[in-house]
C-alpha cells in the first residue's frame, strides 16, 4: 500500500502543470473541451493550453479591453482529458462591469507545450463534437496536428561554406546571424 501511495505520489508530480497557467479567477461562466483518448500527437506530460484571441482581458469596469487570453489548461496523460475554460461576464449593459475570459462566439485556439523538448506549439484540431466555438453546448476533439511556434534553425552547409559549413558558422556567428541572405 505505501509503494503505491508513494508511486501515486512521484506520478502526480511529474504530471505537475508549470508552463500554462490561467490568471483568471472563475467567473461562473465554463466551457468544457474533451480531449480524446485517440488524440496521437500528445506525449504523457504535454501541457493543453486554451486561448481565446479576442477574450475579454478588463476586470470590474467597463472599459472592453481585448486580446489573447489563455482562459484554461491542463496536462495529458495519455487518456481521455476533460478541460475547463474560464468564460467572461459582460454586465455593462445593465449598469454592472466586466470579467475576464472567453467571449461566446470566438474561436478556440488551442497551444501545445511540450516539457521534453521546451518546444510550444500551435494546434489544428479535428472536432468530434462541436465546432471550436467558445459557447458550443458540447466539444470534443479527436486528434490534433502540431506545428512548433518557434523558428528552427536549419542546417544549410552551401550558404555557409565559407565558415566551413553551418556547425563552424553557428559557432562563430550564432544561430539567428543572416549570411548571404540565409
Amino acid at each position: 500500500y505505501i509503494k503505491f501511495f508513494i508511486v501515486t505520489i512521484l506520478f502526480s508530480l511529474s504530471l505537475s502543470q508549470e508552463y500554462f497557467q490561467v490568471d483568471f479567477d472563475n467567473t461562473g461562466v465554463s466551457q468544457l473541451i474533451i480531449f480524446q483518448d485517440s488524440i496521437t500527437a500528445l506525449e504523457n506530460g504535454d501541457e493543453i493550453g486554451i486561448f481565446d484571441n479576442n477574450a475579454i482581458l478588463n476586470s470590474g469596469d467597463c472599459s472592453s479591453q481585448t486580446g489573447e487570453a489563455l482562459v484554461g489548461a491542463g496536462v495529458w496523460s495519455g487518456s481521455q482529458t476533460e478541460l475547463v475554460s474560464v468564460g467572461s461576464i459582460d454586465n455593462c449593459a445593465f449598469g454592472g462591469f466586466q470579467l475576464p475570459g472567453f467571449v461566446n462566439g470566438n474561436s478556440v485556439n488551442i497551444k501545445v507545450y511540450r516539457p521534453s523538448t521546451g518546444v510550444e506549439y500551435s494546434a489544428t484540431s479535428t472536432w468530434s463534437a462541436g465546432t471550436g466555438t467558445f459557447g458550443d453546448l458540447f466539444m470534443a476533439v479527436s486528434d490534433m496536428d502540431l506545428e512548433s511556434l518557434e523558428e528552427v534553425c536549419e542546417d544549410d552547409n552551401d550558404a555557409t561554406s565559407a565558415f566551413g559549413g553551418c556547425e563552424a558558422a553557428v559557432a562563430a556567428l550564432g544561430c539567428d546571424f543572416v549570411f548571404g541572405g540565409s
